[in-house]
């Protein structure tokens, strides 16, 4: 089963926003003896790859994968997977693999130090969108998103790939000067949460190397590495016998197999190979229990586990009907946890269940929930009760129908879409199934092999999958968070596993299972509302139509994204009406929890399985609006599912009362870290104190009632202003119809009118927070007010100042001082408040360097305003944007969003697209320059500090 199909799978299981089980870093391949110089997957299966796919292997065991895709159209994608990370690790090298991954872009064979980065700026790369690498357990790869397919650039590429294979210098000034970076960002990590996540590593994964390997590694080896110790790990595993180069894009494959011939054949290990390490095996004995009293994480977690060695064995039929058949098992669990969420009166805020297999060697089944304040044991009795349920007395054929429905619609949703497939995420659906040593299919392979299977299934089969995943004896119980269950950690642990002895030891009767909710249930219109002006903007390519009830309909036919459609339907004031602080971040939340008047969420989404479209409804900033995507043979029950929601919306109380829980785990998680401070109270502050500002106090959200909301709401569904934007694989004749008949045909209103605020910037203020925590890191935030959006130009060259900034501190406050792991610049310009912006710098810092750093950032920034920028500079900031750019103006989000969107309010954003590439092209220094000296003044900035708790 591929990545692409694997993914869809568990999101489609996955259908609550928790992150349930944080421990499981995706992470491919079991190790085994023979680590190196593997086969292909498909050399050991039944399956069969995909034909687009070309394979090679040159005579020193590098491997490669060439697949031609055209989006982005003219560039290409070159990844150099090496199959090693941090399981390659011995104990005194904990983390050397993440540091070597540093090391590669810090001086090279043909790339001095400093050297390349400036070198991917030149030719339109960004460093981070366009040339990064990532470490996990068993894998390091690099990649470079070429912004053309010219022979020089391709081979430029594959130098820089083959400097990163063999060409590593590894200069001990150089290591020591990354040290820095890597520590910032092990501190910029060091949250509550990851420190759960590696607790349950230890509880669940003792006794193989994954328990200990995590890749950020520790501090001691981190701070001990040297040339000496990389050299070794660099010789061991990045050796051509070790590595898969995979190019994807837009170019001709003989081409670029002579290229990579050229450039890597010549490659060569040095020293003998290591001894590839064994993953070990997880205990798979009865019961155990982990009590993790973390009161900073802001909730509680209840979560039951199974897990178990299992036998690696290559790809086959018979084994992919047997994940299927547990997949949709999981799935039909899955859905009744979600009805049991919105339970009145119910213990579980979010509920998830999830199977699979985690590092290709051990399996796992869990339930797990999210429970309300104080009902731990609750929660986890209904979790393992609905568990017993579905064990003893299996699934419905309603249920397997559903399931199955949903899963068909992903796989055949693969394939209409498949022509418009984005190049990186193509990439790395290769390199992740490759990995895994699974095969990599197209998606008509994968729909002919798993459309199959998924239809033979029956509820007997399901049934039998589950128990088979929970026939194993291993059972992990865990409760994590805010509750505590006793001070004493054994007694704690002695009260968990007295709860869920009982809990096992019950009997369960047989659920009662409501019948399958219909949708759509309200009439349809008999006759289509008129035309009543048609306007082509043939400049953009787009058509603007307006009906009798005022409708705006605006228009782009696009083949970027084939059989697809991106909808935004714009209504209200938005956020401009807010009737308490707070009332917006709640309604939006309550609307899309709620459902449609006649079916709660869960049966709406039950109705509409099968189906591939998403709708969700959100509070802008200056219009409400019911944003979604559909396929484009589903485009009409989409519009239907509009008109739904305005003609019949919800205002449930089990829902409002569900997600003020979750906003008061939320507040707390968020006073516990810096980044959350800053949310809390820092955002507000820069804005004069505004409410609209920020995330508003849980004293404002209890404030606000379900009638407030109602009361809010309803008179704007009923009645306003409708702004329909569609973009995307289309007929126009065929949506002017569906408009006319589903949303036309609803009561019009006036439009809103603009009433933005006075935002008073606190010029020369400082903001000092204690976030309520003992973990060591601060954040230092820097602001400085610009102003608002509506000067396109004046927005563009802000835009531009905040990446030339952005690039700055990454040279003098990452790479000099080795102080701050990623320093992040970005200009805010409000569309709605008169003459407001900030252009805003942070940085997450050690505490005790905080006022250091405060004043670096200072004096970085005072040094921009009065030095000027070169045009040698600017350009290493520009270049990079004028490739996005290129990409963007064939982005159906770029066009929905930026530009038809609103346009009917603002009609000047329709000039926009003519000149975006000229305009940006044009900036000059002078013209930067002169906006840095207007907006960087220094008595004018404010600043934020965020520190831990004292003591």
């Amino acid at each position: 089963m591929s990545r692409s199909f694997r993914s869809r799978l568990l999101l489609f299981v996955l259908t609550t926003a928790m992150v349930w089980a944080s421990w499981l870093t995706p992470a491919p391949g079991a190790l085994a003896e023979a680590c190196l110089d593997r086969p292909w997957p498909w050399e050991q299966s039944e399956l069969v790859p995909d034909p687009a796919l070309r394979s090679g292997r040159l005579d020193n065991g590098l491997r490669y994968l060439i697949i031609e895709n055209s989006e982005p159209r003219g560039r290409v994608g070159l990844y150099l997977n090496i199959q090693a990370g941090s399981l390659h690790e011995r104990e005194d090298q904990r983390g050397l693999a993440h540091f070597m991954e540093h090391m590669s872009f810090n001086g090279s064979t043909h790339f001095p130090p400093d050297a390349l980065v400036d070198y991917f700026q030149s030719i339109g790369m960004q460093f981070g969108a366009d040339t990064n690498a990532h470490t996990g357990y068993e894998e390091t790869v690099y990649n470079v998103f070429l912004p053309s397919t010219t022979r020089e650039q391709i081979e430029r590429g594959l130098l820089v790939l083959a400097d990163f294979a063999r060409g590593a210098l590894l200069l001990p000034e150089e290591v020591d000067s990354e040290r820095g970076v890597i520590l910032a960002e092990k501190r910029a990590r060091d949250t509550v949460g990851y420190r759960v996540y590696e607790a349950r590593t230890r509880f669940l994964l003792g006794g193989t190397l994954a328990a200990e390997r995590l890749p950020i590694g520790t501090e001691e080896v981190l701070r001990g590495a040297d040339q000496t110790r990389l050299q070794g790990f660099y010789n061991a595993w990045y050796r051509p016998e070790n590595m898969v180069l995979v190019a994807v894009g837009e170019v001709e494959p003989t081409l670029l197999e002579e290229l990579i011939r050229a450039r890597f054949a010549p490659l060569v290990g040095v020293g003998a190979p290591s001894l590839c390490p064994a993953l070990g095996r997880v205990d798979e004995a009865g019961l155990k229990t982990l009590v993790l009293y973390e009161p900073e994480l802001g909730h509680t977690e209840v979560v039951l586990e199974t897990l178990w060695n299992k036998e690696v064995r290559p790809q086959s039929p018979a084994g992919e009907r047997q994940r299927i058949e547990e997949m949709v098992a999981v799935a039909m669990l899955q859905h009744r946890l979600a009805k049991l969420v919105r339970q009145e009166g119910g213990p579980l805020v979010e509920a998830a269940a999830q199977s699979d297999v985690h590092l290709r060697s051990i399996g796992y089944g869990a339930v797990t929930a999210q429970t309300v304040p104080g009902r731990w044991q609750e929660g986890l009795r209904l979790l393992g009760t609905t568990l017993h349920q579905a064990l003893e007395y299996g699934f419905t054929p309603a249920e397997l129908a559903r399931a199955q429905g949903d899963l068909r619609a992903q796989l055949e949703a693969q394939v209409q879409t498949r022509p418009s497939r984005d190049s990186r995420k193509l990439a790395m659906e290769i390199i992740r199934t490759l990995n895994e040593d699974e095969v990599f299919m197209s998606p008509e392979q994968e729909l002919a092999l798993y459309g199959s299977l998924i239809e033979q299934l029956d509820p007997a089969a399901t049934h039998e999958a589950l128990r088979r995943i929970w026939a194993h004896p291993a059972r992990r119980v865990q409760v994590v968070g805010n509750t505590q269950l006793h001070p004493d950690p054994d007694e704690a642990r002695r009260l968990l596993t007295e709860a869920w002895q009982g809990i096992a030891a019950e009997t369960v009767a047989k659920p009662a299972l409501a019948e399958r909710a219909v949708f759509p249930y309200l009439p349809v219109p008999e006759q289509l509302a008129p035309v009543s002006s048609r306007e082509e903007l043939r400049s953009i390519g787009a058509t603007r139509l307006r009906f009798a009830n005022g409708l705006v309909l605006n228009l782009k036919r696009t083949d970027f994204r084939r059989n697809e459609v991106l909808a935004a339907l714009h209504f209200g004031d938005g956020r401009m009406g807010e009737v308490k602080p707070g009332a917006a971040l709640l309604a939006e939340a309550v609307v899309n929890e709620s459902g449609v008047g006649r079916l709660d969420q869960e049966e709406l989404q039950e109705a509409l399985a099968g189906r591939n479209l998403d709708l969700r409804f959100q509070v802008g900033t200056e219009s409400f609006v019911l944003t979604g995507k559909a396929l484009t043979d589903e485009l009409e029950l989409l519009l239907q599912l509009m008109a739904t929601r305005l003609r019949d919306p919800a205002f449930r109380s089990q829902e409002h009362q569900q997600v003020l829980i979750r906003l008061r785990q939320a507040e707390a998680k968020a006073r516990a870290s810096a980044e959350g401070q800053l949310l809390l109270a820092g955002e507000r502050f820069y804005a004069g104190g505004n409410s609209r500002y920020g995330l508003p106090s849980l004293a404002e959200f209890e404030r606000i009632t379900l009638e407030d909301i109602r009361g809010w709401l309803t008179p704007v569904f009923a009645a306003s202003s409708l702004e329909l934007t569609l973009v995307g694989d289309f007929d126009p004749e065929r949506v002017e119809a569906l408009v006319g008949r589903h949303l036309a045909t609803l009561p019009g209103g006036k439009p809103p009118v603009a009433h933005g605020a006075a935002i008073v910037f606190p010029a020369g203020g400082r903001l000092d927070l204690r976030a309520e925590t003992n973990i060591d890191r601060g954040l230092v935030s820097l602001a400085f007010p610009t102003a608002d959006f509506w000067n396109i130009g004046r927005t563009r060259r802000l835009l531009v100042l905040s990446a030339l900034l952005d690039d700055i501190l990454r040279r003098e406050i990452r790479e000099r001082l080795g102080a701050a792991y990623s320093p992040t610049v970005v200009s805010l310009p409000s569309r709605v408040d008169p003459g407001f912006g900030l252009l805003r710098a942070e940085l997450l810092v050690e505490p005790g360097r905080a006022e250091e750093l405060l004043g670096e950032l200072r004096r970085v920034v005072a040094v921009l305003a009065s030095e000027g920028v070169d045009e040698a500079r600017l350009k290493q900031v520009r270049e990079p944007i004028l490739t996005q750019l290129k990409d963007l103006m064939r982005n159906n989000r770029y066009w929905l969003d930026s530009v038809l969107t609103l346009s009917s309010r603002h009609p000047q954003q329709l000039e926009w697209p003519l000149t975006i590439q000229s305009d940006f092209a044009a900036i000059d220094a002078g013209a930067i320059t002169e906006l840095a000296r207007r907006y960087l003044v220094p008595d004018k900035a404010a600043a934020i500090i965020v520190w831990p708790r004292e003591g």
